[in-house]
């Protein structure tokens, strides 16, 4: 072993014991040189169908990467992902510049080019920078668990071009799967923080619907082998229309709230209208609409407008929200659908779980198809156009959309490629995880799904079954006893249940006031350094009081959870609270979460007292009408 190497294979056997024995009695394949540059520095060379391909400058690699890095505003970051380490100059001329509360994840895919840079330089010194990952040829998990807790950090990607180069396809992907899994984490954290208290809200209020109507799963299973669509909300539905209605009586047609207008419109009535988002908006989708046969999927957690504007028959679905199993568990559970972000991939789960097959999609553009986002005609569009002045036209409006996030081009199914943003990715993501199942798009264009088959509409033809759709969705609906002794009776034993967690939420909140208490004190007296450890002892002593008098109270401990998640989540994943927690110590940091943590819970009894309160006049006002 040279020099070289033994030195640096010391330190990475300190610092990244796991690389080092992937490294210890590796031997590399041929077809890399390693060369002198103009500058007498190593140079890695690879060789490819004959061509050379350098990984840095052939002259002067430093001066190259410093003109590189100086084009990276290091003062706006904190999180660096570097997609091609080579032998690592550009890394060198980054670490000068970033501070010292910065991470540095080095994505690279050869280890032989790993193997050559521990031979060939010394970089002990980025070896043993605790701000520095390295990954080489990680897997999905690897860079998952690399970048959990840390996608609230201000990030930036840095793609070195000499690596990327040799190896485009593989560095496009990872930067696409980085990208994709910083915003997965943003959208369940922004996500949490805005709904998870409108979602408790939204399910007070719905609750005697909840009570009084059947779940989604009275379908679960009634439709096997029967073709189904999925009528979603893209700019290219409109193309979809025809072949919708010629087989409205041979297919189950299932319609996002986005897309339910524009099929009634056009004459097409379908057979099931999904609605999850909680938000008022939502309601809109059913203004003017008269009443029909289709039953609305209405989750649990929906704006209660949505119940006022429909007219017609609904199933709840349930929700995987402790409140909501709480109480599936007095009335009887109604069946969930699987989320993937968007209410298109609620409706394709719920296609796969009534049985139906092929699904075929429709309108399912993930991408802002002929520069719009939705569809002409639909709700939103509407609203455009009635918003519309000399300061804020549609086209404006469109051009707003397409560049609220980054621009992705992605294979599209007519186009060579088409225009999305990682937002559609997570669902085009959610859609590829399924090519398992019998899915066909028959969408005329935008993004291009791998694993889905994708056919023209114009050339599928499905036969008639001879069952009558309706006549099934009728039957299946009318296992469900409406307005019985038992939705009474479940009523009035969630109102009994209802109570009793009131009154236990009212002993917890003192308990939890005075951890807050003891959690500020807490963070004082680290924050102070070593002092009095006698008052330091009894302060842990009393939270440890508070924390088993929580637990001694499970159901209201779970229940109050239930709107904290943002919370709790920010504290599993490792988030920092806010931007000033990477300058906390280590002992810090624990105090400053322990108290956002009882901070949190008391706001969630609080609320909760709030929301149950509100649940327990809607279902004995319900119970008063039903008598009168």
């Amino acid at each position: 072993m040279n020099s070289i190497r033994e030195k640096n294979m010391k330190v990475l056997r300190d610092h990244h014991h796991s690389l080092f024995l992937r490294l210890d009695g590796f031997e590399p394949a041929a077809g890399i040189d390693v060369i002198e540059s103009g500058a007498r520095l190593p140079v890695p060379v690879i060789h490819d169908s004959g061509k050379k391909l350098y990984l840095h400058s052939r002259f002067d690699p430093v001066v190259e990467a410093g003109r590189f890095i100086s084009g990276i505003d290091t003062d706006k970051h904190n999180l660096f992902i570097v997609f091609g380490l080579a032998f690592a100059y550009h890394v060198e001329e980054l670490v000068k510049k970033i501070n010292d509360n910065s991470t540095v994840a080095l994505i690279e895919k050869s280890l032989d080019i790993f193997f050559h840079l521990l031979g060939s330089r010394d970089i002990t010194g980025l070896l043993s920078d605790s701000r520095l990952i390295f990954l080489i040829n990680p897997g999905d998990e690897d860079l998952e668990k690399e970048l959990k807790g840390k996608s609230s950090r201000n990030v930036t990607f840095i793609t070195h071009r000499g690596s990327h180069q040799v190896f485009p396809e593989y560095y496009g992907n990872a930067l696409e799967k980085a990208r994709s899994y910083i915003s997965a984490k943003d959208v369940n954290i922004a996500t949490l923080a805005k709904f998870e208290k409108t979602w408790s809200s939204n399910i007070s209020r719905n609750i005697n619907l909840i009570i009084r109507n059947p779940g989604v799963n009275v379908f679960y299973g009634k439709f096997r082998d029967f073709p189904a669509i999925v009528a979603a909300a893209g700019p290219s539905l409109l193309q979809s229309l025809d072949f919708i209605s010629a087989n409205i009586n041979n297919m189950v047609v299932i319609a996002v709230d986005t897309a339910f207008r524009i099929l009634m419109k056009n004459g097409i009535e379908p057979h099931f209208c999904i609605s999850v988002d909680p938000q008022l908006i939502n309601a809109r989708y059913f203004e003017g609409v008269p009443e029909g046969r289709t039953i609305l999927i209405s989750e649990a957690a929906v704006h209660p407008s949505v119940h006022r504007l429909f007219r017609g028959r609904v199933a709840v679905t349930g929700i995987a929200f402790d409140i909501m199993k709480w109480i599936e568990n007095i009335t009887g559970e109604k069946g969930e659908i699987s989320h993937g972000g968007s209410v298109s991939t609620n409706a394709c789960d719920f296609a796969m779980r009534i049985g139906a097959s092929p699904v075929y999609l429709a309108g399912q553009d993930l991408a802002f198809t002929g520069g719009l986002a939705h569809v002409r005609g639909s709700y939103l569009e509407e609203q455009v156009f009635m918003t519309r002045n000399r300061l804020k036209n549609e086209l404006m409006h469109n051009r707003f959309q397409l560049t609220a996030l980054p621009r992705i081009n992605v294979k599209g199914i007519r186009s060579a490629t088409v225009h999305t943003n990682h937002k559609m990715m997570i669902f085009l993501s959610w859609f590829e995880k399924r090519g398992g199942y019998d899915i066909i798009n028959i969408t005329h264009d935008g993004s291009y799904i791998n694993g889905v088959r994708h056919e023209d509409s114009a050339t599928i033809k499905i036969s008639p079954s001879g069952r009558d759709i309706w006549k099934t969705l009728v039957e299946c609906y009318s296992e469900f006893a409406r307005g019985d002794g038992n939705t009474r009776g479940a009523g009035e034993i969630l109102a009994q249940k209802t109570g009793d967690m009131l009154s236990e939420i009212d002993r917890l909140i003192p308990v939890i006031e005075k951890a807050v208490e003891f959690s500020n004190t807490l963070c004082m007296l680290v924050r102070e350094g070593p002092g009095d450890r006698n008052k330091m002892d009894y302060i842990l002593r009393r939270l440890s009081e508070a924390d088993r008098a929580i637990e001694s109270k499970k159901g209201v401990k779970d229940m109050v959870s239930l709107t904290i998640q943002r919370v709790i989540h920010t504290i599993n994943e490792g988030y920092e609270i806010d931007e000033k927690d990477s300058g906390l110590s280590g002992n810090e940091l624990i105090a400053k979460k322990s108290l956002y943590l009882y901070k949190g819970f008391l706001e969630g009894a609080l609320f909760n007292r709030k929301i149950l309160s509100k649940m327990l006049n809607m279902i004995e006002n319900g119970s008063r009408h039903e008598s009168s």
